[in-house]
């Protein structure tokens, strides 16, 4: 609209000082025409008033942009894609980003979303999401929503509306499951972007979610100190359940040993040995006495018998 002015601006210079030279004509000044001067800036102030006037109805849209004209409170259904678009003067244009955007927003700190379990107990939800705007849907965005600033403000309370709504849906004790946890966040974020205009109208979509991510997902910390505390005394039982167990064995081991290590099976092993002996070459033989277990080397007693 500044353009428009001011284009208009010139023309009307470019028409006063053409009006000027015809009105001193034949005057001069330092041996020049007055007259020939005027017109010479009349004609530059024209030049530069038609410049101006064409290029305010040029616009050039850049990639990864879209364009809405506007004009005395009237929006163009119809969105301006990248390229150069021509729009009538006295219209204006607001230009979106079509570009994956992300949340959080530059700039912005990570921001920890309370929300409660399905037990009513406090949760700390962290998440990032990627999304981005539908170009078709722009002059709704603007019509409904506004400039960028408005739509960052809508799209932060949907992701915080689709997490917390999320949540509510699990208990303290489906934390592990966060793969269906995120899903389920993903997909209510995703719902909570589609608005129904105040004004009537059919619903529309202010962005889709291309990515969600879960990135922490904290519960109260009297639930976290309890949850060590019941770690901790698990790992003790199973402790305990393993000492247990090796004892039994051990006693069934030591009862097993007393069970077959008695007198008569130690003798009948020992006449086992010397049925044995008959076809061995050992000459060792361990004789038992009430006193202990004597041993019985055949050949040196062999040699023993030999010398005179």
């Amino acid at each position: 609209m500044g353009e428009l002015v001011f284009g208009l601006v010139l023309l009307a210079v470019a028409f006063f000082l053409r009006l000027g030279a015809a009105t001193v004509r034949g005057e001069t000044t330092g041996g020049r025409s007055i007259g020939g001067i005027l017109r010479i800036l009349s004609y530059a102030a024209l030049a530069v008033g038609v410049l101006t006037l064409l290029g305010s109805t040029t616009v050039v849209i850049n990639a990864g942009e879209v364009g809405v004209r506007h004009a005395f409170g009237t929006v163009d259904p119809k969105p301006l894609l990248p390229g150069i678009r021509i729009v009538t003067p006295w219209s204006s244009v607001e230009r979106y980003t079509t570009r994956e955007e992300q949340y959080p927003f530059t700039g912005d700190q990570v921001e920890e979303i309370a929300a409660l379990s399905s037990e009513q107990m406090g949760m700390t939800v962290d998440v990032g999401v990627r999304w981005q705007i539908d170009p078709q849907q722009a002059p709704r965005i603007y019509t409904e929503i506004g400039d960028e600033n408005q739509i960052h403000s809508a799209v932060r309370n949907a992701i915080r509306k689709g997490v917390r709504d999320g949540m509510v849906q699990y208990s303290i004790n489906d934390i592990a499951k966060r793969t269906r946890i995120a899903q389920t966040m993903e997909a209510l974020v995703d719902s909570a972007l589609v608005t129904q205009p105040r004004a009537g109208g059919p619903p529309f979509r202010i962005a889709t979610v291309t990515a969600f991510f879960l990135r922490d997902l904290q519960p109260p910390a009297q639930v976290v100190q309890a949850i060590n505390n019941k770690i901790a005394q698990e790992q003790q039982v199973e402790t305990e359940r393993h000492r247990v167990e090796v004892a039994r064995l051990q006693a069934e081991q030591q009862k097993l040993l007393n069970t077959t290590l008695t007198p008569e099976a130690l003798t009948r092993q020992y006449f086992d040995v010397l049925r044995e002996l008959k076809s061995s070459n050992n000459l060792v033989i361990l004789v038992p006495t009430q006193g202990g277990i004597p041993m019985l080397n055949i050949g040196d007693l062999r040699r023993n018998l030999r010398q005179p």
